[in-house]
């Protein structure tokens, strides 16, 4: 039987890291935090800038979604992959900058509206965070992670999901904290409804911020006080959930690709992908730290590496070029029939990417593990009601992990995962973005352990500081 008691008491071993002081954190930025982040974000936003004039937007889908936005005239377009969202931004900004500069103008507001988000995540990494080194090393790496900069300007709804998921998650953790915030439900429930109206994967975020707010409701609010509370909270939720449930109907009555057994799998078939290529590492990936590219080196192959090496070589590379110089001259993209275009990787980086994909095998160990530990610290922290983890990363966990589940558990029941792409992390960027951070979460708690044990971290925090620095550098080199 369930026991509370007994519960705490599995968590002995790893009291001395979940009773460090202060784990509610205000997450007010410093004089010195401020510099240091406006650098960050400034030399992100000019490799974004760098990336555009090499006609980074330019990714797969290219002339399919140019094609959407060429055509949209108001109506839904439920009948193809994505909710009207991108096609509707991007025919609003057609329609004012005019045909010849439409695609590097959608380029650039995306790229505005992912340097904006990440000031939102600079703040939950302050509030879980508390070592200035992994403060700023983790800010440093979420900000310069190849695949959010690269899919922070690409045509496609992608460059909508860390701006939205931000967001939400903003208004989460203030009615997480204070759920008697009317400005706080009405700013949750329309970020959540615009995310789903760009990108149907938004829809994994409404039972984690359904559970955060119904728990919030129970435990802040008095019992005497919680019935227009809970009513407010059913409103908010509803309307995502209704836009949720509209599009479902309009897609299936338009048989929309995701709405149809195209992209599935038949029941009478064995799965393309199957659990052990998803969960375990293979032999063959040792192949991926050399950094091959998307074509050279035959990411798509069936069953040739697995789920977790793929996702490392593309966050840590370019695999699928698209900051790298163009090989033809013609810049007249409205008409190209060819895509992806055919682009350069030059020596220099080749080595740097090669450099990165192994120099960052600690990253990918340090997400897996900072998110299973964080994830079960956090399902503790909401069924026992103890500040096992401070409130801002209980948030972020509890809605990427919403995030990446629609995609992770479809995995298997693709008829064609590997070709079709759906291993690329651009799918579950937002989620990924997080997972990377909660690594320097882990690695913060182990430092808070050091502590009590009167033992000082801060060189082993300086070095470890300098060590992602050194990463980033590899990233802006053969991103820029």
């Amino acid at each position: 039987m369930f026991s509370v008691r007994r519960t705490l008491g599995l968590l002995n071993p790893f009291r001395p890291i979940l009773q460090a002081p202060g784990v509610q954190r205000d997450g007010t930025f410093s004089r010195g935090d401020l510099l240091f982040l406006g650098l960050v974000s400034a030399v992100g936003f000019a490799v974004g800038l760098r990336g555009v004039s090499h006609y980074g937007y330019i990714g797969q889908d290219f002339i399919f979604h140019r094609g959407e936005i060429l055509s949209f005239a108001g109506s839904s377009a439920y009948e193809r992959v994505d909710p009207p969202g991108l096609y509707w931004l991007g025919s609003v900004i057609r329609s004012l900058v005019g045909p010849a500069r439409y695609l590097e103008a959608i380029a650039l507001a995306f790229l505005i509206l992912n340097t904006a988000a990440l000031w939102i995540i600079y703040g939950f990494l302050w509030k879980s965070i508390s070592s200035l080194q992994l403060r700023y090393a983790a800010a440093a790496f979420a900000t310069f992670i190849p695949f959010r900069v690269i899919h922070s300007i690409v045509l496609a709804s992608d460059a909508f999901t860390l701006p939205g998921f931000a967001l939400v998650a903003f208004f989460t953790l203030r009615l997480f904290g204070n759920p008697r915030s009317i400005l706080s439900w009405a700013g949750m429930s329309l970020s959540l409804s615009a995310g789903l109206l760009c990108k149907y994967t938004f829809v994994g975020l409404l039972p984690p911020v359904a559970l955060l707010v119904a728990i919030a409701i129970w435990r802040r609010v008095p019992r005497g006080q919680r019935l227009p509370w809970i009513g407010i909270g059913v409103l908010a939720v509803t309307l995502p959930t209704g836009v949720a449930a509209l599009q479902l109907i309009v897609g299936a009555n338009e048989n929309s690709y995701h709405f149809t057994r195209k992209p599935w799998l038949p029941k009478d078939l064995p799965p393309a992908m199957r659990w052990s290529d998803i969960l375990l590492l293979k032999k063959n990936d040792l192949r991926l730290l050399s950094a091959p590219d998307y074509y050279g080196g035959a990411l798509y192959g069936f069953r040739a590496y697995s789920y977790i090496g793929l996702l490392h070589v593309s966050s840590f590379t370019d695999v699928l070029e698209c900051f790298q110089p163009p090989k033809t001259k013609s810049t007249d993209w409205n008409t190209t029939t060819v895509d992806p275009i055919a682009r350069d990787r030059s020596p220099l980086s080749q080595a740097l990417q090669t450099v990165a994909v192994r120099w960052c095998v600690v990253y990918s160990a340090l997400a897996i593990a900072g998110t299973l530990f964080c994830v079960v610290l956090s399902g503790l922290a909401l069924a026992l009601g103890r500040a096992l983890l401070a409130d801002a990363a209980v948030v972020l966990t509890a809605l990427a992990t919403g995030f990446f589940l629609p995609v992770f558990l479809s995995l298997h029941e693709l008829t064609n995962p590997y070709v079709s792409g759906y291993w690329l992390p651009r799918l579950i960027l937002p989620a990924l973005t997080v997972f990377f951070t909660l690594g320097f979460v882990l690695l913060d708690l182990g430092c808070q352990h050091l502590e009590l044990l009167r033992r000082s971290p801060k060189r082993l925090s300086w070095l470890f500081c300098g060590f992602t620095l050194a990463a980033c550098l590899l990233f802006i080199g053969f991103l820029s």
